[in-house]
């Protein structure tokens, strides 16, 4: 009996003892490859969500003395969760940490062992290396704006959400990797460094996961003058999109007018629930400062502070001080920009 498959994964069923005809009507036979370029970009609208149809082919090396040790329902329960409905597992966290902008597909998501002659319309493809395959990191991606990433079979790898969404962030636009030049590690804050958490704020951004406080999209000399302070009341990035982040313009500086040397500030309250559930004690509850160069080549976390502390920032003649919780896990935050002395602040 003849069946339609969709995309989606839907089975459309035909009358018992129906042959299809040899060719549709362009002439076209059962052998003929038709290739479509997809969009590697989300869509910047923030009330459309795009929905990955993802084939994760599990790496079989037993020829080699390299078998697979990753069932295919190990994947789906990894990916989808233990209900395989995409209510779990990486599926989750791609919805908790893009606000339900990307989702999968748990009805197309489909994982295999074997090599496939011909693929359905899957969208992207994620490879599960075998155990004993030697190589430096747990997973990748193969350039900017790709379909496919791999895994290593390791706790680090496809047993690591954070992980795989680091590997699909990869994907969209050449998202870099976050790094903590605090501590000359990676970021803690992000997905893309260290940490099992959503991404940080400047990467929401870069995404178009998010959107800035009010008044807050270009803090600059003129919006912020010497000795003045501004203050936004800034939502934990777990909680919403919306006004979550101070983009900070530092034009005041000499070096600004440089590409190569101007950087870009974004100012973010992080709390340890939701998405970001696992963030490292000592980044939680805090607010969170990332300097992004102009080439977007990656970020990095230069400066936290808690509730009712400041931390100064002395590259930027800025002071940045966390003020009183106003409501549940929404913090006053103000910014001051000094000439030569916090005091000043």
């Amino acid at each position: 009996q003849w069946a339609i498959r969709q995309g989606d994964g839907s089975v459309t069923p035909m009358a018992l003892g129906y042959e299809p005809p040899s060719t549709d009507d362009l002439g076209q036979d059962s052998s003929t490859t038709v290739l479509s370029a997809q969009p590697m970009f989300l869509p910047d609208a923030t009330d459309q969500k795009y929905q990955q149809r993802l084939l994760v082919i599990i790496m079989d090396y037993s020829a080699c003395g390299l078998p697979a040790s990753l069932t295919e329902a190990a994947a789906r329960t990894v990916f989808l969760g233990a209900n395989g409905d995409g209510r779990g597992g990486a599926a989750q966290k791609y919805e908790q940490c893009s606000y339900g902008k990307l989702l999968l597909n748990a009805t197309a998501f489909t994982a295999v062992t074997v090599n496939v002659s011909s693929c359905p319309p899957f969208t992207h493809y994620t490879y599960i290396l075998p155990p004993g395959l030697k190589c430096p990191a747990s997973a990748g991606t193969v350039g900017p704006g790709a379909q496919h990433t791999w895994l290593q079979t390791s706790a680090y790898g496809v047993g690591r959400w954070a992980s795989i969404l680091s590997a699909t962030l990869h994907n969209y636009g050449g998202l870099m990797d976050s790094y903590n030049i605090l501590s000359s590690y990676l970021d803690l804050s992000s997905p893309t460094g260290a940490g099992d958490v959503c991404p940080n704020a400047a990467e929401l951004a870069y995404l178009g996961w998010a959107t800035p406080a009010q008044g807050a999209n270009q803090v600059d000399s003129r919006a912020l003058p010497v000795g003045a302070a501004l203050s936004f009341n800034l939502p934990a990035t777990y909680l919403t999109p919306n006004g979550t982040y101070i983009r900070v313009v530092p034009d005041w500086l000499p070096t600004y007018s440089n590409i190569t040397l101007a950087k870009n500030l974004y100012i973010a309250v992080r709390v340890n629930k939701g998405g970001d559930a696992l963030l490292w004690p000592g980044l939680a509850n805090k607010v969170h400062v990332h300097e992004v160069s102009a080439s977007l080549r990656g970020t990095y976390l230069i400066g936290a502070t808690m509730s009712l502390s400041q931390v100064v920032l002395s590259n930027y003649n800025l002071v940045v001080y966390g003020g009183s919780w106003i409501g549940t896990d929404i913090l006053r935050v103000h910014i001051c920009r000094y000439r030569s002395a916090p005091q000043e602040c």
